[in-house]
């Protein structure tokens, strides 16, 4: 079976067994269809070839990590974004485990930045070929903790449903990843949880807390409340918001953890690994994906819910060339360029290459096959910012367009696309204080 075939889902013992009989005929070279075939006759068992994507399952992903080296393995999950004191333990990790759990965080939001709609897909599509069986934790509780879109879990699970959608329209195949909403985890071992909540607690001090309540705001430009600590403007519940998402993360019993682009380094760095470290708890390996720069060149002199600092799921293509035209992107200069940085972990990744078209006059086309490349030619000023500009939005509006199409043709997907837009737009108004009379 080919690493591309639709995973198949199967029983826990099924999928334990099969790992046993791989490794007794190993030497024999047995192939990994022959083990299968022979379990399923031995056993009577049924192979399902889909299920319903909210539904617990165990998903076999073993054949993806048989006929690669651990070389291979490590270097596909090292591509994502990891620290180097990490390296080791993935490892050891995939030395140990044919099919490690992988485990990733997603924050419900009406309004899609491209890290977590295209980079994410990428992603998992990484960890899967790894060998990795891939679960996606929708915090929906979490963000009713935090008191997002009013604390109405009924409208965070909508948001929640919206990026699911959107990530089939992507074409992530659902039916290999398991989702799973962290307010049912929580209800389901919430005794464990709590305690788990309330060690972590008794185990940190009040200022390292403070120093993990970067909470990033989409919506603020990435603002948070340690630019001006001042008690009287923080609520009990922010303070109380890293040992719980500390909780969380650990209470999955997790082989690798993936994070979300909004996570502070010192969220896991500061208490989970120095927690795990004192209370002898078995700490997953974290992994932080590479994040994208912010596109305008001084968002500190950006107004508020000024939305040009990132490319959205949703932007069509006129408002998606129109951000692109005003980001940042110095000629001559490939370091720290938000532009670039676009191309290398969203075109590259999702291509395989990145074409620059021009006329004939100006040298013709010209189609780049690697990052390398393109800085070289970028440095010398063989190719300008502006052209960058235009061959990065036709890139982005290609990769957006089935999703775009997707949500235009489908009924149900509009319905949750209409409740974000919704929600976004009223945000818009509160926060400028307009009246939705003066739009008309």
């Amino acid at each position: 079976m080919t690493g591309s075939a639709r995973p198949l889902l199967l029983p826990t013992t099924f999928t334990f067994s099969f790992c046993l009989l791989l490794v007794y005929f190993r030497d024999r070279r047995l192939s990994c269809t022959c083990c299968i075939y022979i379990l399923y006759i031995r056993s009577g068992l049924r192979l399902q070839p889909s299920l319903n994507p909210m539904e617990e399952a165990t998903i076999c992903t073993i054949w993806n990590a048989v006929g690669m080296s651990l070389d291979q393995r490590f270097a596909i999950i090292r591509s994502i974004g990891l620290e180097s004191t990490d390296e080791d333990d993935v490892r050891r990790l995939l030395g140990k485990k044919v099919a490690p759990v992988c485990y990733v965080w997603c924050d419900p939001s009406p309004s899609v930045h491209i890290a977590q709609g295209i980079m994410m897909v990428i992603n998992v599509r990484k960890m899967v070929k790894a060998g990795c069986r891939v679960k996606i934790l929708i915090a929906d509780w979490f963000a009713r903790m935090q008191h997002k879109f009013d604390g109405d879990l009924a409208k965070i699970r909508t948001f929640g449903l919206y990026m699911i959608e959107i990530w089939k329209a992507v074409g992530l195949d659902l039916n290999g990843v398991e989702f799973i909403w962290l307010s049912d985890e929580i209800n389901s071992h919430s005794t464990e949880y709590w305690a788990l909540v309330m060690d972590i607690f008794r185990n940190n001090t009040l200022r390292k807390i403070t120093r993990c309540c970067e909470i990033v705001d989409p919506f603020m430009l990435n603002r948070n409340i340690t630019d001006s600590y001042d008690p009287k403007n923080v609520t009990a519940s922010t303070l109380f918001t890293p040992c719980v998402h500390c909780a969380a993360i650990l209470l999955q019993k997790a082989d690798i953890w993936l994070l979300s682009m909004d996570h502070e380094e010192d969220l896991h760095d500061k208490l989970i690994r120095q927690y795990c470290k004192g209370m002898k708890h078995e700490r997953p390996i974290i992994l932080s994906h590479n994040k994208l720069p912010n596109l305008i060149e001084h968002p500190e002199l950006a107004k508020n819910g000024d939305p040009s600092w990132a490319i959205f799921i949703e932007d069509r293509e006129v408002y998606l060339s129109y951000k692109l035209s005003r980001a940042f992107c110095p000629a001559k200069v490939a370091e720290g360029n938000p532009c670039l940085e676009y191309i290398k972990y969203i075109v590259f990744p999702w291509f395989g290459y990145f074409e620059v078209p021009r006329k004939e006059e100006n040298g013709g086309s010209r189609t780049f096959q690697n990052m390398e490349e393109l800085i070289i030619d970028y440095e010398s000023g063989a190719l300008g910012a502006a052209e960058v500009k235009l061959a990065l939005a036709e890139a982005l509006t290609k990769i957006l367009k089935p999703i775009h199409d997707h949500f235009a043709n489908n009924c149900e997907a509009q319905n949750l696309e209409d409740e974000a837009l919704r929600y976004v737009t009223n945000y818009i108004l509160n926060l400028f204080k307009i009246e939705p009379l003066a739009l008309i």
